[in-house]
């Protein structure tokens, strides 16, 4: 029977993704909360697949992705995610994952993936597919001209947004107003020609920031 470590810090769908698994015959070993607390329960629990999710406390996904890597070639990790960033795949692609879907994606997909991917492979959900026509290998990166125009205050409002939290708890964090906060992420969306908070929250995963 294969084994599964599923780490995510949302409850429910954690164990969403314990159910379905559990159905299909796989044998889940564990879930984990916390990104600094995954690659313990990778060396205890010897999983066959890691589902991975890129929006974790204490240490981000792509980290861990990273972390995970380094400690074993052979496990098959597949990144589930709400962020459908093209620049976010080519990263994740990178680093070394095998997969990469969104939490909306075809359950039977990534059933499919966890049963036929080897180690090598990489496989891109459908659902980012159809919604971005480029491939992830075409993509180029000039991260540093964007990184070197957020101020420190910035920066620390950026890695508050990757958290969750709001403008009014980001605020009473740094204890500074929330018309503040927004005026700092209007001023982030612009420095960097980005439309959406998201786009925000994945620049943020790929330089490290969070």
């Amino acid at each position: 029977m294969r084994k599964i470590l599923i780490a995510d810090d949302h409850s429910l769908f954690s164990s969403g993704m314990s159910a379905l698994f559990v159905r299909a015959g796989y044998e889940v070993v564990g879930t984990v909360e916390k990104g600094n607390d995954v690659l313990y329960e990778v060396i205890t629990h010897h999983p066959d697949i890691l589902i991975l999710d890129l929006n974790l406390p204490k240490k981000n996904g792509l980290e861990v992705l990273k972390e995970v890597r380094a400690y074993s070639r052979d496990l098959i990790i597949l990144v589930v995610t709400m962020y459908n960033d093209r620049t976010l795949i080519n990263s994740v692609r990178k680093e070394g994952a095998n997969g990469y879907f969104l939490k909306n994606s075809d359950q039977t997909e990534l059933l499919e993936a966890a049963s036929k991917l080897k180690p090598g492979d990489f496989m891109v959900s459908v659902t980012v597919e159809n919604s971005n026509s480029a491939d992830p290998s075409d993509l180029v990166e000039d991260e540093f001209d964007r990184l070197i125009k957020l101020t420190v205050r910035e920066k620390e409002i950026l890695k508050l947004l990757v958290q969750g939290l709001s403008s009014k708890e980001i605020g009473e964090y740094l204890e500074i107003s929330p018309s503040t906060v927004d005026t700092h992420r209007k001023n982030m969306l612009k420095k960097l020609s980005f439309n959406k908070v998201s786009e925000l929250v994945s620049y943020a995963f790929r330089n490290n920031l969070v």
